[in-house]
């Protein structure tokens, strides 16, 4: 049984607004008991399946992933660390923890955050050197992290640019337990404005960590879930994405352009064209797609695609050949571990 995880109360100032207020999203939540693939397996499945469509997409013979990977484990450390206070009856406020993630990210990447911004104290994360390459990180997130500030909804960091840049990163958000679907979407979208302040970037995070909510914790089949994001996107105004989600199917045409919505449609038509009874084999195809993929922000797309289906499938039905060739998957298994384990998963 996961315990009722509830988020403590504290949130930093200027960033309090009621959880759903871009929508008021209150999509259906229920309980993964009713699912053969447990919440842990579905945990380490969309994060290992994240890594591994990443690298097939950024590597030959998809051996090495990038910053969509690297952020998004940092997204799950910052989380868990929050978490931990939580579990020790000390209020901490998600989206602190986060930004200070991020910071401790942006030091593995050669680059040192100004005099003005808080030194976090290492964990355990930041001693794993298979995280510390820097390959083509996101530009936007960097210069935000460099300027010492934690952008905010009030605050915008960014605000002109509209990339997959926090949509990478926002898995993690559609893993969390008993909570339900409007926090979700807060979670997602104050996590989002850490470093990108434009609602082209912040909401196609929301509605791809909400799908993942609906698959994972919800254990929607993928064609509810995708209903269920286009209604997301409709009650967030984004008519365009909702009516385009709708329109998605195995056959569709790629979607061939860089900003985040887009990269989000490609990554749910990966998964569609991809899947089938056997889970296995749906992430095998998923895997070549993505390493056909030529595409603006392809790795993005793949990173994206991945944490959809490994959530979907679940961590069994990784392809073990991928995972062998991949790097890091014990650090990837260690991190989702601890993740479950602060949640009480």
């Amino acid at each position: 049984m996961i315990p009722s995880y509830r988020p403590p109360p504290t949130v930093p100032d200027g960033n309090a607004e009621a959880a759903g207020e871009q929508g008021a999203y209150t999509g259906v939540v229920t309980s993964p008991g009713n699912s053969p693939r447990t919440l842990r397996s579905r945990i380490a499945g969309s994060l290992l399946g994240c890594a591994l469509g990443e690298a097939a997409a950024e590597s030959p013979g998809g051996s090495a992933f990038a910053d969509a990977t690297q952020l998004t484990l940092y997204t799950v450390d910052g989380f868990t660390e929050a978490l931990e206070w939580a579990n020790d009856g000390v209020a901490a406020d998600e989206t602190a923890c986060l930004w200070l993630a991020y910071l401790r990210w942006l030091g593995t990447q050669d680059e040192t955050p100004p005099s003005s911004a808080p030194a976090p104290p290492a964990r355990w994360i930041d001693r794993q050197e298979v995280l510390r390459c820097r390959r083509h990180p996101d530009a936007a997130s960097l210069r935000a992290l460099r300027s010492g500030e934690m952008g905010s909804r009030q605050r915008p960091l960014e605000p002109d640019d509209d990339g997959p840049g926090a949509l990478q990163r926002s898995a993690p958000f559609g893993l969390v337990a008993n909570v339900p679907a409007a926090m979700v979407e807060k979670l997602a979208i104050d996590a989002a404005a850490i470093t990108h302040g434009n609602p082209a970037a912040q909401l196609p995070a929301a509605v791809a960590a909400g799908l993942i909510h609906s698959i994972a914790v919800g254990s929607q089949a993928l064609p509810d879930a995708v209903t269920s994001a286009a209604r997301h996107a409709e009650t967030l105004k984004q008519a365009d994405l909702a009516e385009r989600l709708r329109s998605l199917h195995a056959d569709s045409a790629p979607v061939a352009a860089g900003d985040a919505a887009s990269v989000l449609l490609e990554a749910v038509r990966l998964v569609l064209a991809a899947a089938n009874d056997d889970g296995a084999a749906s992430i095998d195809a998923l895997l070549t797609a993505a390493a056909k993929h030529t595409g603006p922000a392809a790795h993005a797309a793949g990173a994206v695609a991945g944490a959809i289906a490994g959530a979907l499938y679940g961590h069994e039905s990784l392809p073990v050949a991928a995972l062998e060739r991949l790097e890091g998957v014990a650090v990837i298994e260690e991190m989702a571990e601890r993740f479950a384990s602060a949640m009480g998963a």
